[in-house]
């Protein structure tokens, strides 16, 4: 059957080229490869083993799309905004948190017998977090329990069995000062997300790097974070056996002229032989089914 790779970019949205967009001004030579020029609306098309799309994130509801509502809506197919009435930012809470436990499609696909996991490794801090009441656990981390699959660590980082959500290092090192803990190159950490893509039926990976690079809230350029993701997807897709799915829940990067989130759509990437599978979502609402009608088709099928 299908192996999926979905790649969770947290404020990534797809805008038009333009001098507020950083995409038209970062190198990215891989995207710019892989889709004939820079990473924006302009270049939305469909061909064999490649997708990109812009699909709809504010889903009927007025306002500027936000993180809570949005990840529940692309991870369960829940019209979440129109039910809550509204875009809530932050962590998911009370009836979104019920949403995601009951009908995410990383749980779906465990119950379907398919061998799922989430990349993203974890500090001890986090759970001290959580443990305190400091912070809620995040949406991914919802879907991780929800599914009953195990958390991966620091010792899985170590191994090369995990993958960080800034990609490289750089927070466990500069900030949490980690021992034992060495920076890798981006190309590296694609290539080990890679791996895990090969030995699963469904791997879930969430990065939030994009999303503060929007919020100016890193110490470097968008541009150089931009570069920074684009070498990561280089390493992904180096020699892959698998269909990458990559997609967001709200606009935020691709606009600098701002520091807040966008309205602006937001992409569906698929690479891979499965790619077409994807051509007919509309929205972040269709990305999870679609996902999970993928895992069922054989690769020769796509």
């Amino acid at each position: 059957m299908g192996k999926i790779l979905f790649i969770f970019v947290d404020g990534l949205g797809l805008a038009p080229e333009g001098e507020h967009n950083p995409f038209s001004r970062a190198s990215t030579p891989f995207l710019r490869k892989l889709l004939g020029g820079a990473f924006t609306l302009e270049r939305v098309q469909e061909k064999n083993g490649l997708v990109l799309k812009a699909l709809d994130a504010r889903l009927g509801v007025e306002g500027i799309p936000q993180s809570a509502t949005g990840q529940t809506a692309l991870f369960t197919g829940v019209n979440a905004p129109a039910l809550m009435n509204a875009h809530l930012h932050a962590w998911p809470t009370g009836q979104l948190v019920e949403i995601l436990q009951g009908q995410n499609f990383l749980k779906k696909a465990k119950e379907e017998g398919f061998k799922v996991t989430f990349a993203n490794a974890y500090t001890p801090l986090y759970f001290e977090l959580v443990e305190s009441g400091k912070r809620p656990h995040s949406a991914t981390s919802w879907l991780t329990i929800s599914a009953g699959i195990p958390f991966r660590t620091l010792q899985d980082l170590k191994m090369g069995k995990a993958v960080y959500w800034d990609i490289v290092h750089e927070y466990l090192v500069n900030y949490l000062k980690i021992p034992d803990i060495p920076k890798i190159e981006p190309e590296e950490a694609g290539r080990n997300l890679a791996r895990l893509a090969e030995e699963h039926d469904l791997v879930l990976f969430e990065t939030f790097l994009l999303d503060l690079a929007g919020h100016k809230k890193l110490p470097w350029s968008v541009e150089e974070t931009l570069d920074l993701f684009d070498r990561f997807l280089s390493g992904v897709l180096e020699s892959p056996s698998f269909t990458l799915v990559l997609s967001s829940d709200h606009g935020n990067v691709e606009d600098d002229s701002v520091k807040v989130h966008t309205a602006n759509p937001v992409p569906l990437l698929a690479v891979g032989p499965l790619a077409s599978l994807f051509s007919r979502c509309q929205a972040i609402t269709d990305v999870a089914e679609a996902i999970l009608e993928a895992l069922r088709r054989p690769n020769d099928r796509g």
